[in-house]
């Protein structure tokens, strides 16, 4: 059981989280640099129908107010957050997810016999100009997981009655909300 942190404190330690997992992506993005074709303007990852934390929402709705509440969303297909360009414009603000997005990833499982084994995955765009994934040491990927269980935490002390939140990104901005559904 985790202590519940004030509304600040949630999201002073969703911060720090984020400058974390940003610094440890941006060395990775260092080392994959020959292959990585992620830039401005590309959102093959950028995925509609994201949920994310409610500590994340919360953290982008009171950086972005003004965004939320006078644009309309990227068209249904994408991410909510793009915009013409396919840019992010949450980009400073964006979920742990989003972080980490085209990056050689691992991850861990356990298998019909319950052991456990390894998967690793990349985005298609990002398959060539580097060594096959298979080959690539434990530490030239981003391991999911731990990053995952800090937000968990991080989350959990930020949920009100113990009872943790998804929150459609989509849904952030202010016509798509519910309370004001009802009042159009």
């Amino acid at each position: 059981m985790s202590l519940a942190l004030d509304p600040e404190a949630a999201l002073a330690s969703l911060r720090t989280l984020h400058e974390a997992i940003d610094r440890e992506v941006d060395l990775l993005n260092e080392e994959h640099a020959e292959r990585l074709r992620c830039g401005p303007g590309c959102s093959a990852c950028c995925l509609d129908g994201l949920t994310v934390e409610a500590v994340e929402a919360e953290r982008i709705c009171r950086a972005h107010p003004d965004l939320l509440r006078d644009t309309e969303p990227h068209p249904i297909g994408a991410c909510a957050f793009l915009d013409g360009e396919g840019s992010c414009r949450v980009y400073a603000d964006r979920p742990s997810l989003c972080r980490s997005q085209g990056l050689p990833l691992r991850f861990l499982l356990e298998d019909e016999h319950d052991e456990v084994v390894e998967r690793r995955d990349i985005c298609p765009l990002n398959l060539e100009g580097g060594p096959p994934l298979e080959e690539l040491v434990e530490e030239a990927c981003w391991l999911l997981g731990p990053a995952e269980l800090r937000l968990a935490a991080i989350a959990d002390a930020f949920s009100t009655e113990g009872k943790r939140e998804r929150v459609a990104l989509r849904g952030l901005f202010e016509r798509d909300r519910p309370s004001n559904r009802e009042s159009r």
